[in-house]
């Protein structure tokens, strides 16, 4: 899952910017809807206006998204989206260390010889998959490539499987996309805990999209 959404064009200290990134952060799993209600409110201006209500619609893969309660929102926001960004971290650790051995071990089965350096093909591998690994462990400067990690893609995955395909072809770029991803998991978890971690918190979240935030 890719969530599209650029935590450096908000100033989260501002109430509505930092509804602005949360309902962008949980849009590809939650759903706001906002209507009239028949109950009557006087607005600022002194007009009697119809009072706001919100419908919280929770978006499940393969079905039609789930009318969803209060609750039920706190409950996700609070312990299973934080539970997808912990795993996505730990996916994204568990690949750099996977992607690191299999560097160390390359090298190790590859002998050096020669007064440059070079290395030889280890018994056990063809010549097109060392030739292969060799390309692939290349050294390269990964912000001449152009291939830089977009701010508004995080991914919520840490697989290898889903690692774009331009980060996929080289070493250094696959550390730098996942170490990227890590970095922008830990903004979110750390907004999160300090926005959101009391449920009046939440509740005050739900209060501001309903009555202030309009979709841009």
């Amino acid at each position: 899952m890719i969530i599209e959404v650029d935590i450096t064009k908000y100033n989260i200290n501002y109430e509505l910017q930092y509804v602005q990134f949360m309902v962008g952060l949980l849009r590809p799993y939650i759903e706001f809807e906002c209507f009239d209600t028949e109950e009557k409110t006087t607005n600022l201006a002194g007009e009697s206006v119809p009072k706001k209500g919100l419908k919280i619609f929770r978006k499940k893969e393969g079905s039609d998204p789930e009318l969803i309660d209060e609750n039920d929102f706190i409950q996700f926001i609070q312990v299973d989206f934080l539970n997808l960004c912990e795993e996505a971290k730990k996916k994204c650790n568990d690949e750099l260390t996977k992607e690191k051995k299999g560097k160390r071990e390359f090298e190790g089965k590859s002998k050096s010889y020669g007064p440059e350096g070079g290395t030889t093909i280890p018994q056990d591998m063809q010549r097109k998959n060392y030739d292969s690994k060799i390309e692939y462990y290349r050294n390269i400067n990964v912000s001449m490539t152009g291939f830089t990690t977009s701010q508004d893609e995080i991914l919520l995955d840490g697989s290898s499987s889903v690692v774009p395909p331009q980060f996929s072809k080289n070493f250094a770029l696959k550390q730098h996309f996942l170490k990227s991803n890590i970095d922008k998991l830990e903004q979110i978890s750390k907004v999160c805990f300090e926005r959101i971690s009391l449920i009046e918190d939440v509740l005050l979240f739900l209060k501001n999209v309903k009555d202030h935030y309009r979709k841009l």
